[in-house]
């Protein structure tokens, strides 16, 4: 008959112990103590509804987008102009625009590009980039890629060691797809705001979170035409449209 060794015993309780002890452990019933510091969004109502009141500046940020229409722009702009070091796009779907950003007050002397067309690729640029000090801030575009749990796994393994905000954007059909990332956004664009769905946060148990981050008039102008004259979504989640410009018809005017 096997007997249990006591030494062992007491062994597993005080790892047990030590495991109970740490601040990223989640006990179910109540969110474990974020240790992880936050980096100001820019926004204060998105602050308060993150766990680390703000981009957490260690671990991985996926955004899944409806669509592509520079809202991750609009988004990180205010923390990528206050970060200090290289802001580095890995795959951007279309060339930045210097002008819009530097009027936003981007330094884009600051400003890298890495082109990758493999996945395999894709994922190692990311993984050295979040290991390189140097680089402040990284923001990396799926697109047509395919990406693997074990992928993912790889950059947050690599977001983990950083001390940046480390993003990678994915098509809105990734929201039902398993991902280790430490905070998942679901976001689109509307009329006159930005819409993020929160529906994951490292060390917290939580339905869907939606915020909306009010959009500047400066931006209305580069919004794709067909949401031009379209007002905020209501709670009934029904269009209500919006004139903004009187529309005459030409056709028998002499």
């Amino acid at each position: 008959m096997n007997t249990v060794n006591p030494n062992h015993i007491d062994t597993l309780q005080t790892g047990l112990e030590q495991i109970m002890l740490r601040g990223d452990t989640w006990r179910g019933e109540l969110p474990a103590t974020v240790s992880v510091s936050g980096v100001d969004t820019g926004f204060s109502i998105l602050n308060q509804a993150l766990a680390t009141k703000g981009w957490p500046s260690k671990g991985l940020i996926e955004v899944c987008q409806l669509g592509f229409s520079h809202q991750e722009w609009h988004l990180f702009t205010p923390t990528l102009r206050d970060t200090e070091g290289l802001i580095v796009l890995v795959n951007p779907p279309m060339l930045p625009f210097a002008h819009a950003l530097i009027n936003a007050g981007i330094d884009i002397d600051r400003l890298r590009i890495v082109r990758s067309s493999r996945a395999e690729d894709f994922v190692s640029s990311i993984v050295e980039l979040c290991r390189t000090p140097v680089c402040a801030a990284l923001l990396a575009w799926q697109q047509d890629l395919r990406l693997t749990y074990t992928d993912l796994r790889k950059c947050l393994l690599a977001a983990n060691e950083g001390t940046g905000l480390y993003t990678v954007f994915r098509p809105a059909t990734a929201q039902q797809q398993s991902s280790p990332a430490s905070l998942r956004l679901l976001v689109g664009i509307q009329a006159d705001a930005i819409a993020v769905t929160i529906f994951k946060q490292r060390g917290m148990l939580q339905g869907d979170t939606l915020i909306k981050l009010p959009l500047s008039s400066n931006v209305e102008p580069l919004l794709p035409f067909h949401m031009l004259d379209l007002s905020d979504l209501d709670d009934s989640a029904a269009l209500r449209t919006k004139s903004r410009a009187p529309v005459v018809s030409i056709r028998g005017r002499k």
